[in-house]
């Protein structure tokens, strides 16, 4: 298959917990880059950023989601998404040393890249597929993860490794950052390396550009794709592996360890909390479990609370796949401890994130017993019987308890700062109003607040998402 057979996309309009709209990939970044009346940019707006085929059209147009698509994907442009939280100059400082690296190390001009303020924190750069022409495949967006972080590397720069999602959302050219009320605005490389307040002020207003079209290739770029997919094959063998070792039984990975011990940088804490919480959803893991082990290194990751149990609840979905998991007759039982009843076919369905992302609501695997949890920590903690124990001439290992820490305590009152907007969510996650709040927490608090132990500041001084 070739790039041509894989010509659709989706569009969302608004937030991204808005529909997705099915679209010509190509035409409607085009129409977005020219600034076309019926690309609307004067609104918030976002583009898919891999393209797919017509098994994804099927999906889409069946289902209205693209929840559960495990198919082909391909990208005309890989995307870097540089942002330093806070600090802007840095942000800019980084793209810039990305940029000058890609036009070295590929041999590609400036006006060959796609150089963009986001509108918000940080900077996108766009490399044209074209310089190595990649065959499209179902690991396509594995690949491209690691072949960009391989570029990060070489210009000693941090980028968000956590946008390399199958069915990504990326913001669209020319639209309109809610919060900022800036464009997406592309950018000259003279521009990027320039005052960083004329970038703001560029920003102000779209403008409408030429898509670059690159004809000459890069046998770096080349090599640097192929030894990406020779990552993403190892990665493969060695999950086989490993789960062929244990008779098909899962394993607690060190990443998942390593992310609950020390959280995650902000290039990877999206990307790591949603694989922990994958992994501990293969086991059956409860959702209250999973939050009581992840949420505070998240947190301290520097992630949203909305953020946080979106990745949760989405990575403990995704663990669930029906067709490798026998289905079991027994709810769901969603982050709030509410009851989510699963549709008839749960491989299809999908349902809305605490966060407003769309999770894929799948049949979960059958709960092992609540000490194989334990015991797979207990393993990776140092606690478990010396190797020498399987052996049948040696003695038996005295037998260890491992059990769960007590309930965490009230968390201190909150204090929040002069001036904060406060976000308010009913039991079920949902947004709305201080009266009917479960629990409440303000935009950049650091948790969220149940109404039983705090009552919420009054209506007057909030909103709801």
């Amino acid at each position: 298959m070739t790039a041509s057979d894989f010509p659709y996309g989706f569009r969302i309009v608004g937030k991204t917990c808005e529909a997705r709209r099915l679209v010509d990939a190509g035409a409607a970044f085009a129409a977005y880059a020219a600034c076309d009346s019926r690309a609307q940019v004067e609104r918030e707006a976002y583009l898919s950023a891999f393209r797919f085929g017509a098994d994804f059209r099927e999906l889409l147009e069946s289902t209205g989601s693209t929840a559960g698509y495990t198919g082909l994907c391909f990208a005309s442009w890989l995307w870097f998404d540089v942002d330093a939280e806070g600090d802007l100059p840095r942000a800019q400082a980084d793209a810039e040393s990305l940029a000058e690296v890609a036009m070295t190390r590929y041999q590609a001009a400036a006006d060959e890249l796609l150089i963009f303020f986001s509108g918000s924190k940080g900077f996108h750069l766009g490399l044209p597929t074209a310089l190595w022409s990649p065959a499209p495949s179902a690991d396509f967006h594995r690949i491209a993860r690691h072949f960009a972080a391989n570029l990060a590397t070489v210009a000693a720069v941090t980028i968000d490794a956590g946008v390399y999602d199958k069915v990504r959302a990326f913001r669209a050219p020319n639209s309109k950052h809610p919060k900022t009320g800036l464009c997406k605005r592309r950018l000259a490389f003279a521009e990027l390396t320039g005052p960083l307040a004329a970038i703001l002020e560029l920003a102000k207003t779209p403008a409408p550009f030429t898509v670059p079209t690159v004809a000459k290739t890069s046998d770096q770029a080349a090599a640097d794709w192929q030894g990406a997919a020779a990552l993403v094959a190892q990665e493969s063998e060695a999950k086989a592996a490993r789960r062929a070792a244990g008779n098909g039984a899962p394993t607690l990975n060190r990443s998942t360890l390593a992310f609950i011990r020390e959280g995650a940088h902000q290039g990877d804490r999206h990307r790591l909390l949603f694989s922990a919480a994958v992994n501990l959803g293969e086991f059956g893991c409860s959702p209250a479990l999973a939050v009581a082990l992840l949420e505070e290194s998240a947190l301290d990751s520097g992630l949203a609370p909305k953020d946080v149990r979106r990745q949760i609840e989405c990575g403990l979905s995704a663990a669930g796949s029906p067709s490798q998991q026998a289905t079991v007759e027994s709810p769901q039982i969603g982050l709030d401890g509410s009851t989510v009843q699963e549709p008839p076919q749960a491989a299809v369905g999908d349902s809305r994130g605490l966060g407003g992302q769309t999770c894929q609501q799948l049949t979960p695997a059958p709960l092992p017993a609540a000490g194989d949890v334990q015991a797979e920590l207990a393993k990776l903690w140092g606690s478990a019987p010396a190797p020498n124990a399987d052996r049948s001439d040696a003695p038996p290992a005295p037998a260890r308890k491992c059990e769960l820490a007590p309930p965490p305590p009230k968390p201190a009152a909150p204090t929040p700062p002069a001036g904060a907007t406060f976000v308010y969510q009913d039991g079920k996650g949902r947004a709305c109003s201080p009266s009917d709040c479960h629990c409440w927490t303000w935009e950049g608090g650091r948790q969220w607040y149940r109404v039983a132990d705090y009552p919420p500041p009054g209506a007057e001084k909030g909103r709801t998402p």
